[in-house]
């Protein structure tokens, strides 16, 4: 537990240009590696293929593409209860166009905290060998400004078919 612990809080404080939308992706890799967990993640094509739009707008201004990272832990094979943990993953949030003021834009590279706690739990859990099923999620994307970035006014249409206005 202390391990996963301090797993979770090293991503936290790693900065932003090392914690990014690919760094984990690769821990989650590494992840599903060590334990023998199922892996899946999903690109920015596959995002706007599934109609992920959500996902894929708010990561489509960064350098660091978007991604959608699963991995499922079945530590009873008994079983058919499965516990999702989904984690939000926001690497750093300038805020899009709308720029966060200072005194708080310096905290948003830990807008990705939910997602280090999810990729921890599921390492715990694996390592522990609890008798639990487990599915963790990660939704990761950096809101950046570029000439490619969502902007306020847009409308995206989500994977429900609902549509979310950007304010």
């Amino acid at each position: 537990i202390c391990d996963g612990t301090l797993f979770a809080r090293n991503i936290i404080n790693e900065p932003p240009d090392v914690a990014t939308t690919l760094y984990l992706e690769k821990l989650g890799r590494e992840i599903a590696k060590e334990y023998t967990l199922k892996a899946t993640v999903l690109d920015e094509h596959e995002l706007q293929k599934q109609g992920l739009n959500l996902i894929y707008s708010v990561g489509k201004g960064s350098n660091y593409p978007p991604r959608l990272i699963i991995l499922e832990y079945n530590g009873d094979s008994k079983s058919k209860d499965k516990t999702a943990l989904v984690g939000k993953g926001i690497t750093f949030d300038t805020g899009g166009i709308n720029l966060k003021p200072s005194g708080s834009i310096e905290t948003m590279k830990c807008d990705m905290a939910g997602a280090a706690l999810v990729l921890a739990t599921i390492k715990a859990a694996a390592a522990l060998k609890l008798k639990k099923n487990i599915i963790a999620v990660v939704p990761t994307c950096e809101n950046m400004i570029s000439s490619k970035a969502y902007r306020p006014s847009d409308i995206i249409k989500a994977y429900n078919g609902k549509t979310v206005e950007v304010s």
